[in-house]
């Protein structure tokens, strides 16, 4: 008996050995990996990919996640972009799953990279809100000065300075006072292009090479090659071609070096106009082509529109003028594609700003409400420290004031009341009253199921033409009446709205109180929402004035509601029922109301409607569809 226990223990004891010099063997293969992230991404995936391997085989799963945020980081440096996002996503799920909230938070911070490169800066915030609470959390130093760079870098592109110079500098400093060296030429380089922003050329200067000296002792050679490729642009700038050429050169070597091509086209691309600068003409047309060629093999339409202007300026100056024309004509065709994109862009940053700007106002009204209170409790101490110096001979002027502290206290309990009727209508401007009720009472609100929901989606046709027509402010004032008015009409029928997405209008009936009629009254605001965009048509076309036309999708189905966001509230909805709605609306016409067959079972004997046949859904085979006609008399 005792020989097998003994046999037992040892083997116990073999296997324990043998899984912790396997996770020793996963932990130093990902040590390595993080290095190499900077230098050699190919050389970061290999070795992750190994640390996975090895993870998986032993059932580590906390070096699994970080192997997998470390493949997805070094794809997202190697311009792998769809890649990146597969395992960024990937490791999000896998470190949550383990609590290794210090990969979770690494993972959201990339995550927001991610969205930030695709212009989508609403979603990038969320992700970096969410990794610097996770870091606050655990007091992760290293990840809370990355997310605070990144957060910076959304304010700058809102053009909210002070405030991302503020973010950088805590950055700074937390990665400055923990000896995160691998971090510090990072932000040197973030505050190096807000100075170059407001003109501080001298103070650009030295941000950039500072931050190039520290990244070269970091090992970190893609911050170096982008402190070079901003000290090329600023002596362009400055005339000074020869300083421009050397640290272009320099920037292209290595970009060229670390595999990141998107940024190499960059800069061969700035070297092509130093040349252009200095009358050579022949190699910098050979360089701007070959950025036109990546342009289009990446469909970067900036890049391509950058390099078919550099072309027509070499062809233009060296005489071609035929070829010349060729290449503006290209310009121009690119700059109007890009400019769709840059308008997208513009408008996302409008909704992400006028987030802000609520938060801003209920930050305000609850400071107002402490400020009120706070006032009212001085008042009331103020008043019983001079009750206590009066006599007890003098009842009537205790009566008196006995009076006056009444009154007092009424008149701030209605200040106080009113604060907070600011503070709640504030709140109920970002979420339906059952939802901003739980949220006050418990502090936090849990998503719900709901079996039948009936979800519209609103779009207006051609808005993006028009808008280019438009002025910003124009713009804005168009989008603002039709909404609100959009708005007066839902708020009649029980129906919340979710969201606007630039000229796109979503709502939802049937939450967040469950109601089997919702259908009904979606529809009917439907037809209200069109017979509102008829009329206007018609005014304007008296007066010769821009319309707009809108077409309407609704489905009806199963769908997930609740709140996303750590900081900033939004109440969202998700599920195939929405991406069917979607669907009808995309399918529809101008003028017209087009129903899934779901709702059409849900309505038939309340509205006139007529099929118009079937489209093919993902996940969902062939839905049926009808054109809403009327009321059924």
């Amino acid at each position: 008996m005792r020989k097998f226990s003994a046999s037992i223990i040892f083997h116990l004891f073999f296997v324990s050995a043998l899984f912790c010099q396997t996770s020793a063997e996963s932990t130093s293969l990902n040590q390595q990996a993080e290095q190499q992230l900077n230098q050699n991404p190919i050389e970061a995936i290999r070795l992750a990919e190994e640390a996975k391997s090895k993870a998986e085989q032993k059932g580590d799963a906390k070096n699994k996640a970080l192997a997998t945020t470390i493949i997805g980081i070094a794809n997202y440096k190697h311009d792998n972009y769809d890649k990146a996002k597969i395992f960024l996503t990937e490791a999000l799920s896998l470190s949550q799953n383990t609590g290794d909230s210090s990969t979770l938070a690494y993972a959201h911070y990339w995550s927001g990279n991610l969205e930030v490169n695709k212009g989508d800066f609403a979603k990038a915030l969320d992700q970096y809100e969410a990794a610097r609470a996770i870091s606050i959390a655990i007091k992760d130093k290293k990840n809370l000065a990355r997310c605070l760079d990144g957060l910076g870098g959304i304010y700058q592109s809102l053009n909210e300075d002070d405030k991302a110079d503020s973010l950088y500098r805590e950055s700074l400093k937390i990665a400055t006072e923990n000896n995160f060296a691998e971090w510090i030429p990072s932000v040197l380089s973030s505050l190096g292009n807000l100075a170059y922003k407001h003109k501080n050329i001298e103070e650009a200067i030295l941000k950039f090479t500072e931050s190039a000296e520290k990244s070269d002792a970091a090992g970190n050679l893609n911050n170096k090659a982008g402190c070079y490729h901003q000290l090329a642009l600023i002596y362009y700038d400055k005339n000074n071609s020869k300083e421009a050429m050397k640290f272009v050169q320099q920037a292209m070597d290595l970009y060229q070096q670390t595999g990141a091509m998107a940024a190499f086209s960059r800069s061969r691309l700035l070297l092509s106009l130093v040349l252009l600068s200095d009358k050579d003409y022949d190699l910098s047309i050979d360089l701007a082509k070959s950025s036109l060629q990546e342009g289009k093999q990446k469909n970067d339409l900036a890049l391509q529109k950058d390099a078919t202007e550099v072309l027509y300026y070499c062809y233009f100056y060296k005489g071609d003028k035929s070829k010349a024309l060729d290449y503006h004509i290209q310009f121009y065709d690119l700059s109007q594609k890009n400019q769709n994109e840059e308008l997208a862009k513009k408008l996302t940053q409008m909704e992400l700003r006028d987030k802000f700007e609520k938060e801003k106002e209920i930050t305000r009204a609850i400071q107002d409400k402490e400020r009120a209170e706070m006032n009212a409790q001085i008042d009331r101490q103020k008043l019983m420290k001079k009750a206590s110096f009066i006599g007890l001979g003098l009842l009537g002027v205790i009566a008196a004031l006995a009076i006056f502290a009444f009154v007092q206290k009424r008149n701030d309990s209605r200040l106080i009341a009113a604060e907070k009727k600011k503070s709640d209508d504030l709140l109920l401007n970002i979420l339906p009253e059952e939802v901003a009720n739980e949220l006050k009472e418990t502090g936090h609100s849990k998503s719900k199921n709901y079996d039948r929901a009936t979800v519209l989606f609103a779009d207006i046709k051609n808005f993006t033409g028009a808008a280019e027509k438009m002025t910003h402010d124009k713009l804005i004032t168009e989008l603002d009446f039709y909404f609100k008015n959009f708005d007066e009409i839902i708020s009649k029928y029980k129906i919340e709205k979710i969201k606007t997405i630039g000229d796109a209008y979503l709502c939802v009936g049937g939450l967040p109180l469950a109601d089997k009629d919702n259908a009904n009254y979606v529809v009917s605001a439907g037809l209200k929402m069109q017979e509102f965009v008829m009329r206007v048509k018609e005014e304007r076309i008296k007066k010769n004035e821009t319309y707009f036309e809108i077409r309407v999708g609704i489905h009806s189905g199963p769908l997930v509601a609740g709140i996303v966001g750590l900081r900033k509230f939004a109440y969202d909805i998700w599920g195939d029922t929405v991406n069917v709605a979607a669907r009808m609306e995309q399918h529809g016409e101008e003028g017209k109301i087009n129903i899934s067959g779901t709702t059409y079972e849900l309505i038939k004997d309340k509205f006139l409607c007529t099929h118009r046949g079937k489209i093919e859904a993902k996940n969902k085979g062939q839905i049926d569809m009808y054109f809403v006609e009327g009321v059924l008399s």
